[in-house]
């Protein structure tokens, strides 16, 4: 049975059973990688969500901002996908939550993920940065923390603190994410995607 990751909107909590060790043993809002994305969403809404394709390869594409039905845990999640699958197999998925002008909220509920993570975790690798958007004004700033797995997969969490000159201009808000990318994914962003 797989494992649960929940990240519960309003509390944001994280609960991951301490034995899980394979990238797929993790969840958001119930969904894994290697699942199929037609249990979640009929071939119609699929087909009709917003795509992002990647100009250096075109073996994946970005499904994102995707609002959930019966909304639990997070107020849109984002997918990728690799083209030409008629499956609709998942291989990397994020959830996001929004935070309008209450950016010390979101690094409240980012420690408190982090903290649930590191009691059940202790042995999983962390590397913790920031990073600094080269966008508008250059002081958007997001709050990262990578956790992992033995294999190379990844669980990223992270805060953006978008600056007021984004925000106005793009119409951004602050948030929190969460996401969950396998090894295999991670190697072809990298090398491939960049």
């Amino acid at each position: 049975m797989k494992k649960l990751l929940t990240i519960i909107t309003l509390s944001l909590y994280l609960a991951i059973p301490s034995q899980a060790d394979d990238i797929k043993d993790f969840q958001i809002e119930g969904i894994s990688i290697g699942d199929s994305l037609l249990k979640y969403y009929n071939e119609s809404e699929i087909k009709n969500f917003k795509k992002t394709f990647y100009p250096k390869s075109d073996k994946y594409y970005l499904l994102d901002g995707i609002k959930i039905k019966n909304q639990k845990e997070y107020e849109v999640l984002s997918f990728h996908l690799k083209k030409n699958d008629n499956q609709y197999i998942i291989h990397s998925l994020s959830g996001g939550t929004f935070y309008k002008k209450n950016f010390n909220d979101c690094l409240i509920k980012k420690k408190k993920i982090m903290d649930s993570i590191k009691s059940n975790y202790k042995k999983l690798k962390l590397n913790e940065y920031d990073f600094k958007y080269k966008i508008d004004d250059l002081k958007s700033i997001a709050y990262v923390s990578d956790f992992d797995l033995k294999d190379g997969s990844s669980l990223r969490v992270w805060c953006v603190n978008w600056s007021k000159v984004t925000e106005k201009k793009r119409n951004f808000e602050d948030n929190l994410s969460v996401a969950i990318s396998p090894n295999y994914f991670l190697k072809w962003r990298n090398e491939e995607a960049n």
